[in-house]
């Protein structure tokens, strides 16, 4: 039986790469993705083992009428990449007044993940593949403090955290999981020559980080790795296998903070303050 996979913000980059090598293993894949244009484009690229629908992972409204649409037209789903998101942007809320990168790469994933465990976690080797970056490693701390005021903002930093509190999450999930089917990775493309680096500010950083880039294929290696291969075992975080950037996938070790249970604690129940959103 053909597998079901959901990929969001899947019209472009590493996204769209993950998409297409599902599609390629035969996965009926929906393109979750924010705009309608770019999303049906991507639909008819991939063909017809390809469905877009759409969704702004920013919007609670907007998840809601995603997953009704999923809820109403899917008995299960086999995976589930997370990887919408947004990189060194200005100050912006969002229109629940969420700061817009941790509401795009955390909070949105945290409150439509919850929502399709229903459809998940009875299904055999489902697993759920959350995106993260390098930039984990370069968090020092949990900061729930003044996290959407835009006074301390700083886009390096703010997305530093965005990115520890993704594999935070998917390591607190996967422990929540343990008497079901469905594990829980996460998966890194280091940095990587994607469309979504190309529309951040150019500086004397980013230009050095363009130099080192990698390609999207091995980028993308890692997710396919931690989507396909059934013998992970949850917590797990998979990147390209030389040091973090280059070769083919292997598995590493996340910041130290991740396997903190009690700041894991702290963070979830943060979350769904924020959200209304908690594992049932």
């Amino acid at each position: 039986m053909k597998k079901t996979a959901i990929v969001t913000g899947a019209n472009t980059g590493l996204g769209f790469a993950a998409a297409k090598g599902l599609v390629d293993r035969d996965y009926h894949v929906v393109l979750a993705c924010r705009n309608r244009e770019k999303g049906r484009a991507a639909q008819k690229e991939l063909g017809p083992n390809a469905l877009f629908r759409k969704l702004d992972i920013t919007s609670f409204s907007s998840i809601e009428f995603f997953l009704h649409e999923i809820k109403n037209n899917y008995d299960g789903i086999d995976l589930l990449y997370n990887n919408a998101g947004i990189m060194y942007v200005p100050y912006k809320t969002t229109e629940e007044g969420f700061e817009s990168t941790i509401a795009t790469n955390y909070l949105g994933a945290f409150y439509s993940t919850l929502e399709l465990l229903e459809l998940m976690k009875y299904r055999e080797d489902s697993r759920i593949v959350q995106v993260s970056s390098i930039a984990m490693y370069l968090a020092r701390d949990v900061r729930l403090e003044g996290l959407h005021e835009e006074k301390d903002y700083n886009p390096w930093t703010w997305y530093n955290y965005s990115n520890l509190y993704r594999t935070m999450f998917a390591f607190e999930l996967d422990d929540k999981l343990k008497n079901h089917h469905t594990k829980v990775v996460v998966a890194h493309p280091g940095i990587t020559k994607s469309r979504l680096r190309k529309r951040r500010k150019r500086n004397l950083t980013t230009m050095g980080f363009d130099l080192i880039a990698t390609n999207i294929k091995t980028g993308v290696a890692p997710v396919l790795e931690a989507s396909t291969n059934l013998n992970i075992k949850g917590k797990e975080v998979f990147g390209p296998g030389v040091i973090h950037q280059y070769g083919k996938p292997r598995i590493y070790r996340g910041n130290k903070i991740a396997y903190d249970k009690e700041e894991r604690k702290k963070l979830w129940n943060y979350s769904v303050d924020l959200t209304g959103k908690d594992y049932k």
